[in-house]
């Protein structure tokens, strides 16, 4: 029960702060309250309890119409207090149905915004190999990074600003490079996108939905918005999503794959959910698979929170690049 307490005060601390002020009040008051951390504790393992608990709860307090779901449109600070009392009365009200959603649901996030790095890094070695690029997503959820130029960029260098992407998209990915130009960037010429996932998120269903919409935090007003233009923009990108182990599915993918194409292996926000010993048997794999055809391998918290951009070939790894000040929504980076 300490080590759980001590989850959700980091949680408070590190990512609520800042970014979500009810997510940090209901997070210092469940540090404290027994009642609560007992239900959460049954969150499997695997999953980031803060993220699934408020998932779960927002999820079914909207479903349920209750009271509580008017918090999530509008709160102030000063009703806090008062919030966090029908957070408790609700979780007492609906804990065998919380408990279900914490077995069947996964913190499944689409974080649009983090196109707003990946772009130019794909953008860096489309032009250094003069190839179109495969798409390969580990922990795709619905897909959306694989839709990343069929987006609308603005991103701001101090006074200047970066146009480029899909200017006819209702999808506008707005962010702040705090580091060195990017320059200009032309389009992307992606021939083939592939997601793996251990569960598929169908944004046409309408339970997928709005459990996606349910993952993202309240005042992210903008992030919900983009959820929604972005529906009916990801049926019509082509792409192929695949439902299992990736550690089966992209060695079999790998024999199928264009070499007139350059891959691209991705992930982001994915790997703090493997144990060591999967981390170790992915990097095993890439290695094996650069024997058939060089990988880029582009990625975050296998060791740590930074954007981390390798390239595999014959088994040897080459570190090209880390972007080291990277905001976890992708609000901003620092390129390097």
């Amino acid at each position: 029960m300490e080590k759980l307490a001590m989850i959700f005060n980091r949680f408070a601390e590190q990512e609520a702060e800042g970014s979500s002020p009810l997510y940090e009040y209901w997070s210092l008051n469940i540090a404290q309250d027994i009642e609560l951390l007992t239900l959460i504790q049954l969150i499997p393992p695997n999953q980031p309890k803060p993220n699934l608990f408020f998932a779960a709860v927002q999820y079914l307090a909207c479903e349920k119409q209750h009271h509580l779901a008017r918090y999530y449109k509008n709160v102030t600070s000063s009703e806090f207090a008062q919030s966090f009392i029908h957070l408790k009365d609700f979780c007492q009200q609906y804990r065998g149905s919380l408990q279900d959603i914490f077995q069947m649901k996964l913190v499944q996030t689409n974080e649009l915004n983090r196109a707003a790095y990946l772009y130019p890094i794909f953008h860096r070695i489309q032009t250094k190999h003069q190839k179109p690029l495969s798409l390969m997503e580990i922990g795709t959820s619905a897909g959306l990074l694989l839709n990343l130029d069929q987006y609308y960029y603005e991103i701001s260098e101090g006074e200047m600003k970066h146009i480029y992407g899909n200017e006819k998209s209702k999808v506008r990915i707005v962010a702040e490079n705090n580091g060195q130009s990017i320059g200009a960037l032309s389009a992307l010429n992606i021939n083939h996108r592939i997601g793996i996932d251990l569960n598929i998120v169908d944004l046409q269903k309408e339970e997928d939905y709005w459990w996606m919409q349910a993952l993202i935090w309240p005042e992210h007003k903008t992030r919900k918005q983009q959820l929604e233009n972005v529906q009916a923009l990801n049926s019509k990108v082509r792409k192929t999503l695949l439902e299992g182990d990736f550690l089966t599915f992209i060695p079999k993918m790998m024999e199928q794959q264009d070499h007139t194409t350059q891959l691209i292996i991705f992930h982001t926000h994915v790997a703090n959910q493997f144990s060591n010993e999967l981390k170790q048997q992915l990097l095993q794999m890439l290695s094996e698979v650069s024997y058939k055809q060089p990988i880029y391998h582009v990625y975050n918290n296998m060791y740590d929170n930074y954007v981390h951009v390798d390239y595999v070939r014959n088994g040897q790894t080459e570190v090209l690049k880390t972007l080291q000040t990277v905001d976890n929504h992708g609000k901003y980076f620092a390129w390097n």
